[in-house]
């Protein structure tokens, strides 16, 4: 009897302990701002309140401390980001882009780029851009162009607008369709060079997705134009010597092509590896990549709707050893690469019907390229320096060299980078580069120095000089050297 009275007894103890006390408000005087959080009320600590008030004494010392108001106004979100850059060779680029609070809009933005380089050739550029998405969480990007040159009797113009969706995943009973990137888009360019005339308009379609099976991942992508067709499927596939490995089939229009891919990797030493690869590509040709490259260009003979540029062959053989920024080690980065490639139609510049400006046409290509490449430094001095040797053939002409290609290339950068400064100088050399009638062409030596200064988080001007011994760099042999220039720009966030 005694043992129950005592258990009784406990839990009547605990029972009363476990009860909320309801215990009275603290009555506070004075105009203290952090009095009302005394009370026992449901409301969140201010910030607002006084670092030195006397009353902090008694809140729990959990609570955050006070944040500077100059402080809070450094943590709002960034909205605006401009570009702008002008160049003593009569160029001018600005981006803009405006980072949206909206729920379903994303960013907003509009570019241009302007070139004068001689009195007799102009060229404008003007992009518009946004970003949205759906409630259906697709992310959904429309891009608009409209360029524009004149000059050496040549007038062209070019509009197209693009929209493109994408999601990544989408789930079904049994599968999964991951990677979903769907594309429509029209486009119409109008040409007249000296005495010639180009007029065209087309809707294009595009997709790519991934199939997420049991067993493995089927992939398409599949590009549609006016009278055109191209795909690309690959069945990705787990064998134990390869990292990855698939096997494609590719159909561009005119070639039917079952080609394999791989990724092999070997760790020879930590943060280094060797690997080889192959990773077959196609890609449609577009009006909008070749007006970019080469501003004036005459599009007559290319195709109405240019062919994919295949690469069946993209054999790769590479070792690469990266140290840690942290190390003793003045070595940072260190890689060797082979690359061998076979690409069908590829766009190559040649002499039109205009003496003064460049055409296009398509050809395939067989290239080796060696490449070594290597960046050193420690604390705020950084030396970057790379060398290729790039054997390139036109397959299909007795194995003439492709024109515009240089056969060695030595690049060298050596950068300074000490917050807010940083200063570049880089040199570049092409030597050994052939023209569209396989004419020597003069050695690229190209050196260039920069600055830049950092105002702010996210804000920068800086200032180069470019090709200060005013070498011949031409993108075509009739097209303006790209010589000595004065630029200056501008990155600013707000």
């Amino acid at each position: 009897m005694r043992y129950i009275t005592t258990i009784l007894l406990l839990l009547l103890l605990s029972s009363l302990a476990a009860q909320i006390q309801v215990l009275p408000d603290i009555e506070v005087s004075g105009e203290s701002q952090v009095k009302i959080f005394l009370y026992k009320k449901a409301l969140p600590y201010s910030t607002q309140a006084l670092a030195g008030d006397s009353l902090r004494a008694f809140l729990p010392q959990s609570l955050p401390e006070p944040i500077p108001a100059e402080i809070l106004l450094l943590k709002l979100p960034l909205r605006h980001y401009l570009h702008a850059e002008a160049s003593s060779r009569m160029r001018l680029e600005a981006d803009y882009r405006y980072l949206s609070p909206h729920p379903n809009i994303t960013s907003l933005g509009l570019g241009m780029s302007l070139y004068a380089p001689k009195g007799n050739l102009l060229s404008n550029h003007y992009r518009g851009f946004s970003n949205f998405l759906a409630p259906s969480e697709e992310d959904i990007a429309l891009n608009l162009r409209y360029y524009n040159s004149d000059g050496s009797g040549l007038n062209s113009e070019f509009g197209a607008a693009d929209l493109q969706v994408y999601k990544e995943q989408y789930r079904f009973d049994r599968f999964n369709l991951n990677r979903v990137s769907t594309g429509f888009g029209v486009y119409g360019i109008k040409q007249s060079n000296a005495g010639l005339g180009l007029d065209r308009w087309g809707l294009k379609f595009s997709h790519q997705s991934v199939f997420d099976l049991p067993d493995y991942d089927w992939g398409n992508r599949i590009y549609l134009h006016k009278g055109y067709a191209a795909w690309h499927s690959y069945l990705d596939l787990e064998l134990m010597m390869f990292d990855k490995a698939s096997m494609n089939v590719i159909y561009d229009g005119e070639h039917f092509l079952p080609v394999p891919g791989f990724v092999w990797r070997y760790i020879t030493d930590f943060d280094q590896q060797f690997s080889i690869s192959n990773d077959p590509q196609t890609w449609p040709n577009d009006y909008a990549p070749a007006l970019e490259k080469y501003r004036w260009a005459f599009l007559k003979y290319a195709p109405s709707i240019a062919p994919n540029t295949t690469i069946p062959l993209n054999l790769s053989f590479r070792l690469e050893d990266y140290q840690s920024t942290s190390s003793q080690s003045f070595l940072r980065k260190f890689a060797v690469e082979n690359r061998s490639q076979y690409r069908l139609n590829e766009a190559l510049p040649t002499i039109s019907n205009n003496p003064d400006i460049p055409g296009l046409y398509f050809d395939d290509v067989f290239s080796n390229e060696s490449m070594i490449t290597a960046s050193f430094g420690q604390g705020s001095v950084t030396f970057d320096q790379s060398f290729a040797l790039d054997l390139a053939y036109l397959s299909s002409q007795d194995w003439r060299r492709v024109p515009y290609n240089a056969l060695l290339k030595a690049e060298s950068a050596i950068r300074y980078a000490a917050y807010p400064y940083v200063a570049d100088v880089a040199l570049n050399q092409h030597y050994f580069t052939l023209d569209h009638l396989q004419q020597d062409l003069p050695e690229v030596f190209d050196l260039s120095l920069g600055a830049a200064y950092e105002f702010g988080a996210f804000d920068q001007v800086y200032i180069r000089l470019e090709n200060l011994l005013n070498a011949y760099n031409r993108p075509f042999k009739t097209l303006p050297n790209r010589g000595f220039s004065i630029t200056v720009g501008i990155h600013h966030r707000f």
